[in-house]
C-alpha cells in the first residue's frame, strides 16, 4: 500500500466562548480517524484554528470593555488547554486572525479586484447614532415580524426560526447602545460571482473532490441562473 498524504481539519471553534461536549465529540472523532491513518503508515496532517471573525465577539468585547484581541487570546488559550486535556493529536492550531491568514485574504482580494470582479453599490443599513457606527444584523434586536417574539436578532428569529431583513424587524434597537437605529445608505463592495459561473460550475460539478450532497446543494442554491443580475446568490458582499 502506497503512502497517502492527507490534510485534515475539523469545524473551527468560534472564539466567543468555551468548548462544550458537542464540540469535543467531533474533535475526538477527528482524532480517532487521524490516529488510524497514521497507524496505517500514511502522512496525515491535522491543521485547524479558532474562528475569530463575527459580531458576537465584537458585542462581548464591548460589553466587557475589552478589545476583541483580548477576548480572542483568552478563548484560544482556553480552547488549547481543553484540547490538551483530551490529548488531541493535531499538528497545528492557529487563528483566523493570524498575520499569515490576513496576508492570504488580502492577496485573494487583491487578485479578485485586479481581475475586475469587484463592483460598488449603495446599500441601506442601520446606523447607531449613539455609538456612531453601522450595525451588522446581529447588532440589531427587536420584535419578530413573523411571530411577534421580542428581543430577536435582526436577521433571524430564534423562536419561529424565520429569516428576514433588519428593515422588517418591529421596533428595532441597537444591541450596542439600545438606541433606535437610523436607516442610512452606505457603499459596499461586491464580488460578481456570476462572472465565474462556468469555472465554478465545472469545478463543483465534476471530479470526485466534493461529496455528492455538496455538489447537489451548490447546484441548487449557488449555481442557479434566474436572469436577475442583482440576485444575491451571484454576488459576495465585502
Amino acid at each position: 500500500m502506497s503512502q497517502r498524504r492527507l490534510l485534515v481539519t475539523a469545524a473551527l471553534p468560534y472564539a466567543n466562548g468555551h468548548i462544550h461536549i458537542g464540540h469535543m465529540v467531533e474533535f475526538i472523532q477527528t482524532d480517532i480517524w487521524v490516529r488510524f491513518q497514521r497507524l496505517r503508515g500514511h502522512r496525515c496532517l491535522w491543521m485547524w484554528a479558532d474562528d475569530t471573525h463575527g459580531t458576537s465577539i465584537m458585542i462581548r468585547a464591548r460589553q466587557e470593555k475589552r478589545s476583541e484581541e483580548e477576548v480572542i487570546a483568552e478563548m484560544q488559550s482556553a480552547h488549547v488547554r481543553d484540547f490538551q486535556a483530551f490529548d488531541l493529536s493535531y499538528d497545528n492550531y492557529g487563528s483566523t486572525n493570524s498575520p499569515e491568514n490576513r496576508r492570504i485574504c488580502e492577496d485573494i482580494w487583491r487578485k479578485v479586484s485586479d481581475a475586475g470582479l469587484v463592483i460598488e453599490k449603495n446599500v441601506e443599513q442601520f446606523y447607531d447614532p449613539k455609538a456612531q457606527t453601522y450595525l451588522a444584523d446581529r447588532f440589531i434586536r427587536g420584535t419578530c415580524p413573523k411571530c411577534g417574539a421580542e428581543n430577536q436578532y435582526g436577521d433571524h428569529c430564534g423562536k419561529c426560526l424565520s429569516n428576514y431583513t433588519p428593515k422588517d424587524l418591529i421596533s428595532p434597537r441597537s444591541a450596542l447602545s439600545d438606541a433606535t437605529p437610523e436607516l442610512r445608505e452606505q457603499p459596499h463592495r461586491f464580488i460578481q460571482l456570476e462572472q465565474l459561473h462556468d469555472f465554478l460550475a465545472d469545478w463543483t460539478q465534476s471530479g470526485d473532490h466534493l461529496q455528492t450532497e455538496v455538489t447537489n446543494y451548490l447546484k441548487g442554491h449557488f449555481l442557479g441562473n434566474d436572469g436577475d443580475p442583482d440576485n444575491p446568490r451571484k454576488e459576495l458582499m465585502d
